[in-house]
């Protein structure tokens, strides 16, 4: 049995990949779903790490591979507990200018003891299941960071379940909370407390499943209670499809690259036939788009019950009030116009 471990520490790293692979290809726009996938991305890393130290071909490669994927575990209680931040909505506090010096420095400070010094393993042994490590006392610094930055995540976990007052958010925060506090407890004591105080491995290490177990129960609370199911690209794709009014949106060029049902409705024609022709050709009037691109892209307006003449493929024409206002991205450029249209006769 002892010979199959590494396999089962290869199967139980794949299961992490799969969870972040899942999370990151369907819910990327949500924030919680990001980071989410972040500490998952991490833990993969270091149990692929951890699962190549064991069977590794000498014991000096083991070391090196074994420092790669500590430094990367210490990254991820850091990542854990930046994920439980943005969990729990504590905004206020990760705006502040220190707040990710605080979360980020221990780790990179614990990493460099593990990468640029030999202070944290005395010795490699080669057990039934593969090369194992053995801690020097120093090791008591990683433990202490260990026990510190789970505490304070499953900490923020537990007190947002205390206070939540929708059942569904407590169960929720309850059960990330507790599905991280039982492999949390059980890493702590099978791969830091034991092989620390008696300089041996008594019982064989299980960070690779407890790093499996903790991103299952995460995945399961937030699919389970709908987490990730609204996420802002689906918000906003539901308010544009549902909103009574037309919408369109076109580049700086003018060229049309989103419009809504109503809009499709209003103009009496099947979106493809208006989706990258220039709405200046749906304008009876050339000038009047001509002044509202102005009033827009130059002059920085946002423009209100603009009256105008549009007309559909056919050339059908109706009187329209048109509210006109400019697309930015996230960093504040300029990338397009966003025009809400409605029938001037209703």
């Amino acid at each position: 049995m002892s010979i199959l471990f590494p396999y089962f520490e290869l199967l139980a790293s794949l299961f992490v990949l799969i969870f972040t692979f899942i999370i990151f290809s369907h819910h990327y726009a949500n924030k919680s779903a990001w980071f989410f996938a972040r500490f998952a991305l991490l833990a993969f890393l270091s149990c692929i790490l951890t699962y190549s130290l064991r069977i590794a071909f000498t014991l000096e490669l083991a070391a090196i591979i074994n420092k790669l994927s500590v430094s990367l575990i210490a990254f991820c209680f850091a990542v854990y507990v930046h994920f439980a931040l943005i969990f729990t909505h504590q905004e206020k506090w990760l705006k502040k200018k220190y707040s990710l010096w605080l979360m980020y420095l221990p780790p990179t400070i614990v990493s460099a003891f593990f990468l640029l010094t030999s202070l944290m393993y005395q010795r490699y042994e080669i057990m039934p299941y593969g090369i194992v490590s053995i801690p020097t006392p120093y090791y008591w610094i990683f433990l202490i960071y260990s026990i510190s930055f789970n505490v304070i995540g499953i900490g923020l976990f537990l007190n947002f379940a205390r206070k939540a007052h929708q059942k569904i958010v407590k169960e929720q925060a309850f059960l990330i909370a507790l599905g991280s506090l039982i492999p949390v407890t059980i890493g702590l004591v099978t791969d830091e407390f034991l092989p620390l105080f008696l300089q041996s491995r008594p019982i064989f290490p299980t960070v690779i499943f407890d790093f499996a177990v903790m991103t299952f129960f995460i995945f399961l609370a937030m699919r389970r209670y709908s987490l990730f199911a609204i996420s802002p690209a689906l918000a906003a794709d539901i308010i544009i499809e549902t909103m009574p009014d037309s919408l369109i949106v076109t580049d700086l060029s003018g060229r049309v690259i989103i419009l809504n049902q109503e809009a499709h409705k209003y103009f009496h024609a099947p979106k493809d036939e208006i989706l990258g022709r220039k709405i200046s050709a749906l304008f009876e009037n050339k000038e009047d788009y001509a002044k509202l691109q102005k009033d827009i892209i130059e002059k920085k307006m946002e423009v209100e019950r603009f009256k105008a003449a549009l007309c559909d493929p056919a050339g059908e024409c109706l009187p329209s009030l048109i509210n006109a206002n400019a697309l930015h991205d996230t960093l504040g450029v300029l990338i397009g116009i966003i025009f809400v249209i409605r029938d001037s006769r209703s």
